[in-house]
Order: structure tokens, then C-alpha cells, then sequence
């Protein structure tokens, strides 16, 4: 192939490389003087300055958080969120958990907050899961009242499973999906769990 054909395409050739040879070679190689582009340079130093500027802040007493501070602050924000919320928790008396629980608007009401937060542990038909089944009469706690129930959501039962939600939801969510839950009582799941604990009168 002859160089006349190069003649009509768009690489150039330069007439005088040497200009831009560098002193080094490798195995008879030699490499052009090709510098980067400047936005690709001040992007680098950008790089290198603001690492400086990082490292300071964050590991000099510059002013900023450590990985660990923040999980302690973090720590501490939920701390307040419940005490907060163990300070303004209330249970309904039983007559009036009963009252509430002909409204089907708070059935409802908790029915989503249930999808939302009792679900994935007890299945979106309440027939269990991780969790117990609470369609049946089978129930591990001794008292079975709705103010129970609402209080076992709010504080969860230590050594198992079920965590304490005090400090996700608030008075109404809590009551709602007390609520709701005794709504299921006696409904059919489509898969449920066997029956754990003893069986109780509802």
C-alpha cells in the first residue's frame, strides 16, 4: 500500500517528529511528546488537592465527622425517637379499642400500615411466616387483649423475633394496626402457619 493513498484521509502527518520525541526508548521504541488534554489535567490536580482538603476535614480535626461519630450521632437520634416516643404512648383503655374497631376507615388504616411494617414476618394475610399466625385461636402471650397486642407492637417480646416498633410508629399506627389485627381473627389464609402457643378465647 502506498503512502499516496494516506494523502486524501484526515490523519496528518507531521513532516518533523523528532521535535516531539522523547529521550527515552524502550527496545528501539520511542515514544511522541502526545501531552493529555488540559481539561483531563486540571481534573487530576482538582483530585489530588480536594483528597488533601478530605483528609484534613476528616481525619485531622478539620471540623468534620468520622465514619464512627456519625454512627454514634445516628445512634443517639434514634435513643431520643424512642424515649420520645415511650413518653408519649398511650393504650386505649379495652372498651374503647372495641368502640374504635366497628370503624372501618381505621381497619383500613391499618391494614396499610400493616402491609407495610407486619407483613414480610407474619404474610400479607396474616397467616404467618417468620411470625405466628394471627388468624388463630393459638396465641403465645397470656393476655390477648388489644391493649396487649398493642402494647407487644410497641415493645416488641424480647428473645424473639418481633421487634419493637415504638420509635416507627406513632399512637394512631399502632392502635389502627391493633385494630386490624383483630380484624383477621378467625379469617382463612390461603397458607397458614400451624398453630403455636396455647389456644385462648377471643
Amino acid at each position: 500500500m502506498s503512502n499516496d493513498q494516506f494523502e486524501d484521509k484526515d490523519v496528518k502527518v507531521l513532516d518533523d517528529e523528532k521535535s516531539l520525541l522523547l529521550d527515552h526508548d524502550y527496545d528501539g521504541i520511542k515514544e511522541l511528546d502526545n501531552p493529555l488534554p488540559m481539561w483531563w489535567l486540571w481534573t487530576f490536580f482538582g483530585a489530588i488537592i480536594f483528597s488533601f482538603i478530605y483528609f484534613i476535614h476528616y481525619h485531622l480535626d478539620g471540623g468534620g465527622m468520622s465514619l464512627n461519630e456519625q454512627i454514634a450521632q445516628g445512634a443517639q437520634k434514634i435513643d431520643k425517637m424512642r424515649a420520645d416516643a415511650r413518653a408519649n404512648r398511650k393504650t386505649l383503655p379495652e372498651d374503647e379499642f372495641i368502640k374504635l374497631a366497628s370503624d372501618s376507615s381505621l381497619v383500613e388504616k391499618g391494614k396499610v400500615v400493616y402491609g407495610t411494617y407486619c407483613a414480610s414476618c407474619h404474610g400479607p394475610d396474616g397467616g404467618g411466616l417468620i411470625g405466628p399466625n394471627l388468624t388463630d385461636n393459638f396465641w403465645k402471650m397470656n393476655d390477648v387483649s388489644m391493649g396487649s397486642i398493642a402494647s407487644v407492637v410497641r415493645s416488641g417480646i424480647a428473645g424473639t423475633g418481633m421487634p419493637p416498633w415504638e420509635a416507627v410508629l406513632d399512637n394512631e399506627q399502632v392502635q389502627n394496626v391493633t385494630i386490624y389485627i383483630r380484624s383477621i381473627q378467625g379469617s382463612s389464609p390461603t397458607n397458614p402457619k400451624a398453630p403455636e402457643g396455647k389456644e385462648v378465647s377471643l
